[in-house]
């Protein structure tokens, strides 16, 4: 699963200020952003860039004064 969750996300967060935080920690860009208030989906390019980007990213980066959460992302019917 490529698809990963981003959360805990500052109302002002743009796509480019999560783009830009991926090319500052040296994780790939991500082909397609979702953002929404509060949270964002971001597709990464395959599973190895998703899952370095949960353990360097997931509640250790603060992004406009709130430390994201970062985790895969799952079906509503899932959770």
């Amino acid at each position: 699963m490529n698809k990963l969750y981003v959360g805990n996300l500052s109302p002002s967060v743009t796509v480019e200020d999560l783009q830009q935080l991926l090319v500052e920690r040296k994780l790939p860009v991500a082909e397609q952003v979702l953002l929404k208030s509060g949270y964002a989906f971001v597709d990464f390019p395959d599973q190895n860039s998703a899952i370095k980007a949960i353990e360097i990213l997931c509640g250790k980066v603060e992004l406009h004064g709130k430390v994201i959460e970062v985790d895969y992302s799952c079906p509503k019917k899932l959770r």
